[in-house]
């Protein structure tokens, strides 16, 4: 267990799951992922906790081990072998850094990169931000919620999704082909 302070934290670190139980004799934390496919929390070599009941404080840990289970992610962390210490950090979030992340091929996006970019469709009219993907177990959906707070879902598929220009572009947006009255 290594407590790291506030200024040698990474700057891109990025919430992929909140532990839920301990699981076996040996402590291993019961991670809920916040994605379907949580590719960049299994191939991670260290996460960060944040613990529920104190948010400034920030832990990071070596993963031994990680792997599926039932929909969940089993976390086998160097250091942390104590189940009553897993237990107390039920509803902790697990971060991870973003520069640690599976590099994805072209037109392959992780949900966190698009939460906050605005929406505007082919007319450019503003529909919005993104505010959270979820999926619909045939496609995932975007989430856009304009100034009044009215949302729209669109589905994130290639016949609504024209263009995605992600941040370190000059404006980054995604482009969609929905008018602003549906």
């Amino acid at each position: 267990m290594n407590p790291q302070s506030k200024d040698i934290l990474p700057a891109d670190l990025v919430e992929l799951g909140t532990v839920i139980d301990a699981y076996g004799i040996k402590g291993a934390l019961k991670v809920r992922p916040f994605s379907d496919d949580p590719v960049a929390l299994l191939k991670a070599k260290e996460v960060w906790i944040r613990h529920p009941g104190d948010p400034g404080n920030l832990k990071n840990y070596q993963v031994y081990s990680s792997r599926n289970h039932s929909g969940t992610i089993l976390l086998e962390l160097t250091g942390l072998t104590d189940r009553e210490l897993v237990l107390s950090l039920k509803s902790a979030e697990i971060l991870v850094s973003r520069k640690s992340f599976p590099s994805l091929s072209q037109d392959e996006y992780y949900w966190s990169d698009l939460i906050g970019l605005s929406v505007v469709n082919q007319h450019q009219e503003i529909l919005g931000n993104v505010t959270e993907l979820m999926d619909n177990g045939v496609q995932s959906v975007l989430v856009i919620e304009d100034d009044v707070k009215k949302q729209r879902l669109i589905p994130f598929v290639a016949p609504f999704i024209l263009e995605v220009f992600l941040r370190g572009t000059d404006e980054p947006k995604i482009v969609v082909d929905w008018e602003n009255d549906w």
